[in-house]
């Protein structure tokens, strides 16, 4: 029976339109004519908010657009949320907040609040390639495997701050950051005489310092509002173009002050909504800007630019600025094409956090050495770093295989460097599955749990170790006569095994389902156990047979589940052990 109903018999009209007057104080003012003259306005009002990413030509946005809606914000929050702030937009800022030894050129006229709100809108985001963090991420790459490349960013300015800033920003390789490098050098070709320049570049080197300033500082506290109207601004643009049932309704005024408030208010309990921001955000970041299969797209981009770069012969050479940063027509801003000659299903996709950087970083490179993967990366704005592999689509399926295997086993050897990692870490199960996604012919597949409701994947170093993992599992277990004895055959072929080396062990279901046909199941595997550090029977496959008739009908089982993949084997190599069986392959 079907039953026809309108859940929307009356919708809620929304303005599609939004003409608004920003008044740009004098401080702005003076800034804004002084960019404008030396064609910096005309370049932003170009330059996509996204970068390289494909947006509808009629939802498309500029920089500039993104610093208008800013300047917006803060203008309704000037005129409507003055008492809920803890420093109003009028307060005055001293010259010794940015630093003791800084005097204002014009001591009578301090800037506000709202004054350095505003020159920060527009300074932070002057300094973006019109490929924005594609551009700032492959300059990074270059200056760590370049060091006279590294030396050319650095010597780009005199000021001695400058360099300093450039220094931490190429050492961190904080591309996210590295446009506000570009808005100084922009600055520095600006008459350094005006107060609005001059303040301006003490907000940006405050800016990049942020953690030298005391939690009292009225700049930390202009830099947290900053942060909060930059992310609700850059959240109403792109849940545009998002694939997500959210929207913000930027002409609802009344609603907007309602998020402001609850966001910015000393009087509420942020929690919530930062919570809110922050998922909104988390959504945004796997949609939009680093959905899987773009990301490593947009990373083969920057490796593109450095690749171009340093084709040419003379690029230590060059003025950082004029010829790489301001030049339209450098590799940093001209359009690239989008290659995506990866597998772009079952990528697989690794977090790591701040602290584990270093392991996330050795580990990228490795893999970007393996024959037939494509890798990318990209930075959370929470620190955390995220990995992600694919393998070369037009591989056959033992070259995928054997590339996928390489994966897991370069993977499985930099997480095990992770002090104190649980040999349940989820991305030991990740790895798993993008391994047996490519070894059972890119079909999907779903590990299931049976044993226990949480733990289907281990990844234990040593004999003993596996085995005493294997039987408190076992001890507490929560499955039934036959998943028991799964798990117990799986056990008694670790026992058997003499290497003390780093094994994968799968004690559940590996269920694998054919590819485009949704829900139909072409095989069930009783567990299985990876040797991925072995040259030679690295993966054990098992069929359990809880029964006393028939030995031979396990082996009998695993022989027709093999024939359904591209998996070469030879009967007799299929091992009977009572009534069930297991056969060892070799991935070469």
């Amino acid at each position: 029976m079907e039953i026809k109903y309108d859940l929307l018999p009356k919708l809620k009209t929304r303005k599609h339109n939004l003409r608004v007057e920003i008044d740009l104080y004098p401080y702005a003012t003076e800034l804004y004519e002084e960019l404008d003259n030396i064609g910096i306005i005309e370049r932003v009002k170009e330059i996509p908010q996204l970068g390289v990413i494909k947006v509808k030509k009629k939802l498309a946005k500029t920089r500039f657009d993104y610093v208008m809606l800013q300047l917006y914000l803060h203008k309704l929050i000037k005129t409507h949320l003055q008492g809920d702030l803890r420093f109003t937009y009028n307060n005055y800022i001293n010259s010794k907040e940015f630093r003791n030894d800084y005097v204002y050129p014009d001591k009578k006229n301090k800037p506000s609040m709202g004054d350095i709100l505003q020159l920060l809108t527009i300074v932070y985001n002057v300094g973006h390639f019109y490929n924005t963090f594609t551009a700032s991420r492959a300059i990074t790459m270059l200056a760590e495997e370049d060091i006279a490349f590294r030396d050319v960013v650095i010597n780009a300015c005199k000021d001695e701050r400058y360099q300093c800033a450039a220094k931490v920003i190429l050492e961190s390789k904080n591309y996210q950051r590295f446009h506000l490098l570009n808005s100084i050098l922009i600055l520095e070709q600006c008459d350094k005489s005006k107060q609005a320049i001059s303040v301006a570049l003490e907000i940006l080197y405050s800016y990049i310092n942020e953690q030298s300033l005391s939690e009292e500082s009225k700049l930390k506290y202009a830099f947290a509002i900053f942060r909060n109207i930059r992310t609700v601004s850059y959240m109403a643009y792109d849940l545009q173009i998002a694939e997500t049932p959210l929207t913000i309704d930027l002409c609802n005024e009344k609603a907007m002050l309602l998020l402001l408030k609850e966001l910015l208010s000393e009087y509420n309990n942020n929690q919530s909504s930062n919570h809110l921001v922050a998922s909104i955000t988390k959504l945004l970041d796997d949609t939009v800007y680093n959905e899987n299969s773009n990301a490593i797209c947009y990373y083969k981009i920057s490796r593109k630019m450095v690749s171009m770069i340093t084709k040419t012969p003379d690029y230590v050479d060059v003025s950082y600025y004029n010829d790489l940063f301001i030049n339209k027509a450098s590799v940093l801003n001209q359009a690239h094409t989008h290659k995506r000659d990866y597998v772009q299903s079952q990528i697989l996709k690794l977090t790591f956090s701040t602290e584990q950087r270093w392991i996330s970083e050795a580990l990228l490179s490795e893999l970007e050495s393996i024959n037939n993967t494509r890798v990318g990366y990209y930075d959370r704005h929470s620190g955390e770093q995220t990995i992600l592999v694919s393998i070369k689509g037009t591989c056959n399926a033992d070259t995928k295989r054997y590339a996928a295997y390489k994966t897991l086993k370069c993977t499985v050897n930099y997480l095990r460097r992770i002090p104190n990692i649980s040999p349940y870490d989820s991305r030991f199960l990740l790895a798993v599955k993008f391994f047996l996604f490519y070894l059972f012919d890119e079909n999907p597949v779903v590990i299931k749990p049976t044993i226990n409701r949480d733990i289907c994947v281990l990844c234990t170093r040593g004999k003993n170790t596996r085995i005493k993992e294997l039987q408190s599992l076992l001890k507490s277990s929560i499955g039934n006569e036959d998943e028991n004895h799964e798990v117990e055959f799986l056990l008694s072929q670790l026992i058997d095994d003499t290497v003390n080396d780093t094994t994968i062990t799968i004690p559940a279901s590996i269920l694998v389902y054919q590819k485009d046909a949704i829900g139909r199941k072409l095989s069930e595997f009783d567990g299985m156990i990876v040797h991925p550090m072995r040259k030679v029977n690295q993966v054990i496959f098992l069929e359990a047979k809880n029964r006393d008739k028939k030995p031979s009908f396990g082996k009998n089982c695993l022989i027709e589940k093999l024939d359904k993949f591209s998996i070469e084997y030879v009967s007799d190599d299929i091992k009977i052990v009572d009534y069930d069986a297991y056969w060892k392959y070799s991935i070469k």
